[in-house]
């Protein structure tokens, strides 16, 4: 289970690198934008291809930011509550969260495969075929999922949720080299 954990870990710190990336993507085009008005030279659908560079940004980076415990959450009354009433208000809102985030995913498969099977491009300057950014859409949400799903079996097992510490869990140190750090 410890290795499963880990490479799904290793999974989400890769969305997180691809949010990250297209977070940069958006900086370097809008550099580029303002750069070119300088210049007089126009650079074409900067706008429309930073909306998509921002959904995917926002989509990739829910898994990673969920293992880290930065989601919001509403825990003011969770530590009032005794040890065994917490782990089950816990399971319960993991379960939703996966119900509806399993929702989402396939809501969002059916619009990824409409989208590819009608061959749907953008209305704006550039002709850039829907299925792209609704696919970054459907990882982020896949891997969301999944990440609900392995702490709903963690928090069963009787693991500390990872969402109760706010700190980076995927990137941290190798316990092995804690003292290093």
């Amino acid at each position: 289970m410890r290795m499963l954990r880990r490479a799904l870990d290793l999974a989400y710190k890769a969305c997180g690198v691809l949010a990250a990336i297209a977070l940069a993507m958006i900086a370097v085009l809008m550099l580029a934008q303002i750069v070119g008005r300088f210049f007089d030279v126009l650079v074409p659908g900067v706008n429309e291809a930073s909306a998509f560079l921002l959904a995917a940004t926002s989509f990739l980076a829910l898994a990673y930011s969920f293992r880290a415990g930065t989601h919001i959450r509403v825990s003011l009354f969770l530590h009032y509550l005794p040890a065994k009433a917490r782990r089950v208000v816990d399971l319960i809102g993991v379960a939703l969260g996966v119900a509806l985030m399993g929702y989402f995913s396939w809501y969002t498969w059916r619009l990824v495969a409409d989208s590819m099977r009608f061959n749907e491009v953008s209305d704006g300057l550039l002709a850039i075929p829907l299925a792209i950014p609704q696919g970054a859409m459907l990882l982020g949400l896949v891997m969301l999922t999944i990440a609900l799903v392995e702490e709903f079996f963690h928090i069963l097992a009787g693991g500390t949720p990872s969402f109760e510490e706010s700190r980076d869990v995927v990137g941290a140190a190798d316990e092995r080299f804690a003292d290093e750090v």
